[in-house]
């Protein structure tokens, strides 16, 4: 029982740090689950708007969206690479609370901050060439602007806390 026990805490451990790639296509049915017991990581390329929205409605009847759910619930961690163009299309509450992590251009996490101001140590602990997203009411200290310069990090501005299409 126990060497049980230990080939699966090791298969655990390795699939913590084995990722693949998949490409979407609205057209194709997704991969089978199969993926998400060999991969603790998963980057979808190719993502659609269309898909950022049905994910956040939970739409069921989109397979692509199921399959997201179902690797969710694996704990395994999805990257969207998007370009910047999207990133105004994305709730800033999927940025904030949702386990996908959306990266432009293969380099810059979009990121965003639950706090009403947002301060220069809440800037220094996140990753260079990020992008951050902030609604007008919230405020950002010029030392947390200044560390947004030094780290290259882009302030993307939000007249409304949701996205274009959620209004």
């Amino acid at each position: 029982m126990d060497s049980l026990l230990q080939q699966v805490m090791h298969r655990l451990e390795e699939r913590k740090h084995t990722s693949t790639e998949v490409s979407f296509n609205q057209q194709v049915t997704p991969p089978s689950d199969q993926i998400f017991l060999r991969n603790g990581k998963v980057i979808l390329r190719n993502i659609s708007i269309s898909l950022v929205r049905d994910l956040y409605s939970m739409e069921k009847t989109n397979a692509w969206v199921n399959w997201v759910l179902e690797g969710i619930s694996y704990d395994v961690k999805f990257y969207f690479l998007i370009n910047e163009q999207m990133v105004n299309f994305i709730p800033r509450m999927m940025i904030l609370d949702w386990p996908i992590l959306f990266v432009v251009n293969n380099e810059s996490p979009v990121i965003a901050s639950h706090n009403r101001i947002i301060t220069r140590g809440e800037i220094a602990a996140k990753p260079d060439k990020s992008i951050l997203v902030r609604y007008q009411q919230q405020l950002i200290t010029d030392e947390a602007v200044d560390i947004c310069n030094y780290k290259k990090i882009k302030i993307k501005i939000r007249t409304e806390e949701n996205c274009i299409w959620r209004e």
